[in-house]
């Protein structure tokens, strides 16, 4: 199964809001069209943060070894 880094793609999707809120900035024609797109990246950013909440953290579990037991040893005694 494929680890999805969430912390990653949080990070791209701010990249691409960020460019494009920049790039809308510059021309208000662009702003229109990149509406649709900020509107889908932010509702997908808020996705992944509450994914990246409730995930639990993946912990590899320390597992003890079962205790040894110490049996006593009879020794013969001799009868005379």
């Amino acid at each position: 199964m494929r680890v999805i880094e969430t912390e990653k793609l949080i990070e791209n999707i701010n990249l691409m809001i960020n460019s494009l809120e920049y790039d809308s900035m510059r021309s208000p024609g662009k702003l229109k069209v990149n509406s649709d797109t900020l509107a889908n990246l932010f509702y997908l950013k808020e996705r992944y943060e509450k994914i990246a909440v409730e995930a639990p953290t993946v912990e590899e579990a320390v597992v003890e070894a079962p205790a040894k037991k110490t049996t006593a040893k009879k020794t013969a005694v001799a009868k005379a």
